[in-house]
């Protein structure tokens, strides 16, 4: 005869195994199930899509109670009928969600790993507040430049859309490298501490910039930065046909959105550190910071440009059989 199970147990069959959970861990997992019910059931359901994407809802809900044992707990039943419901409301079409980081996984990841250098800085070469936010200064350059090369490349088979991009080519650099000039003007006056007033001759200009990144060492930086987002414009833009999809009028007015929120944020939270004399965890938490926002604005920007999905897609006509 089979092992009976024990009162109070819970027994799964997971790919041909039998898990079994004692009465205090099967308490634990239903606690889980109880709170956590609806994002579990999201996740649960996503992974029957892939595997099973021609199953019915009730497969699934039949499949689920089957691998709990028909449980007769009304959390775990209601639990399988949640995930049937997901199962069945999802979203139509192949493939992962556009925007989602599984479909930007590696600009995301190299964005990422590119945004620790400046930890490393904090710990290895002893940054302050003011290295990091020339440095983030710096990579908004990067992003205009970036930015007017998309400018450029979008919509090329469009004739009309080279006449718009002979006026708003130029205009782009003046106005966007006047906010930037502006921008730079309160980093180096307001955490700069008078260091590099001098190079201006009343007025700030460039050389400040060569000299703090000189005097800082933030060549390196800079460049894996750059490296980054340009990594992102050929995997994205490029490889991915963004261009196709971009609209001029979004890419004149796109990184005013990311660069404000996000340096409005980092400007702030700047002053904090410097009120607290720059101690470490506070710079690590506002590199932290501006990494999270970094990260959302990446996935938010190509959520923007992602192709349709077939189920987004309008139906071709038939043509006589």
């Amino acid at each position: 005869m089979g092992k009976r199970k024990k009162p109070g147990n819970l027994s799964f069959h997971v790919s041909g195994k039998v898990i079994e959970l004692n009465p205090w861990q099967a308490r634990v997992f239903r606690a889980v199930i109880h709170w956590f019910s609806p994002l579990i059931a999201q996740l649960v359901a996503r992974q029957f899509a892939k595997r099973h994407p021609d199953w019915s809802a009730q497969q699934v809900r039949g499949a689920l109670l089957g691998g709990m044992g028909n449980p007769s707990d009304p959390r775990l039943r209601e639990f399988a009928r949640e995930t049937a419901r997901r199962f069945r409301e999802r979203p139509r079409g192949a493939g992962a969600a556009p925007g989602s980081a599984t479909d930007y996984w590696p600009s995301l990841a190299a964005l990422c790993l590119a945004n620790l250098v400046p930890l490393y800085g904090v710990f290895a070469w002893n940054w302050d507040v003011f290295a990091i936010l020339v440095l983030f200064w710096l990579e908004n350059l990067v992003i205009g430049a970036l930015n007017l090369a998309r400018i450029v490349c979008a919509v090329p088979r469009d004739a009309a859309a080279w006449g718009g991009k002979l006026f708003l080519a130029p205009f782009f650099c003046i106005h966007y490298g006047m906010f930037a000039l502006v921008h730079g003007v309160f980093i180096f006056a307001l955490f700069g501490e008078g260091a590099y007033d001098g190079l201006g001759g009343g007025l700030w200009n460039p050389g400040a910039a060569v000299a703090a990144i000189r005097d800082y060492g933030l060549e390196l930086a800079v460049l894996i930065l750059a490296g980054s987002h340009g990594f992102s414009f050929a995997w994205n833009y490029l490889g991915r046909g963004e261009y196709k999809r971009a609209s001029l009028h979004g890419l004149m007015t796109g990184p005013y959105a990311r660069v404000i929120a996000l340096h409005l944020t980092v400007l702030f939270g700047g002053f904090l550190v410097m009120a607290l004399g720059s101690p470490v965890w506070a710079l690590v938490l506002l590199v932290g910071l501006k990494l999270g926002m970094d990260a959302r604005a990446h996935l938010k920007e190509h959520h923007g440009l992602a192709a349709p999905t077939p189920a987004e897609t309008p139906g071709k006509r038939r043509h006589k059989q």
